[in-house]
């Protein structure tokens, strides 16, 4: 028995630090000249789980500006996007302005990326809702240089919520 409340008591704190060290936020800079006019450089704040890969957030570098994005599934359902999450980008604070930039005319738009990883350079996807109520659209392929991994601060990790970075040391 007390083995048990011992064993569970250990659990616990991997949880815990496990939590802590599993977001990350990986920087990029735009790898060709239409997407450093239409995205400049980005970084994403990521939650590397046990079970899988999932991104939070997507910041503008240059422009200050934050847009949530969340999990819709797998991009096989639009064209030339297979082998990749295709993300929503949530309809608030700076999203619909994201979208704007991203996609002219759309309201509503998708991210779909593939595994983000250290090192590595990164290509997205971006899809729009149709102006007139039609079929979603590719409306661009964004190529990223990796840049480097912003060092989250000591203690608890930053709120999932803020718009913000994070301060970081220079």
């Amino acid at each position: 028995m007390r083995r048990g409340a011992l064993l569970a008591g250990l659990f616990l704190v991997l949880i815990a630090g496990g939590a802590r060290a599993s977001l990350r936020q990986l920087s990029y800079d735009p790898a060709n000249a239409e997407t450093k006019t239409a995205a400049g450089g980005v970084t994403f704040l990521i939650d590397q789980g046990m079970f899988g890969q999932k991104v939070l957030k997507m910041r503008a570098t240059e422009a200050k500006a934050t847009a949530d994005l969340a999990p819709a599934g797998h991009g096989a359902a639009v064209p030339a996007t297979p082998g990749r999450t295709l993300y929503a980008v949530a309809d608030k604070d700076d999203g619909p302005a994201l979208v704007a930039a991203l996609c002219p005319g759309s309201r509503h738009g998708w991210i779909a990326l593939g595994h983000i990883a250290y090192g590595e350079d990164l290509q997205a996807v971006v899809i729009g809702d149709a102006p007139g109520g039609g079929p979603a659209h590719r409306c661009r392929t964004l190529d990223f240089v990796f840049h480097g991994e912003w060092r989250l601060p000591a203690g608890a990790p930053p709120r999932i919520d803020a718009q913000g970075p994070p301060d970081f040391p220079n």
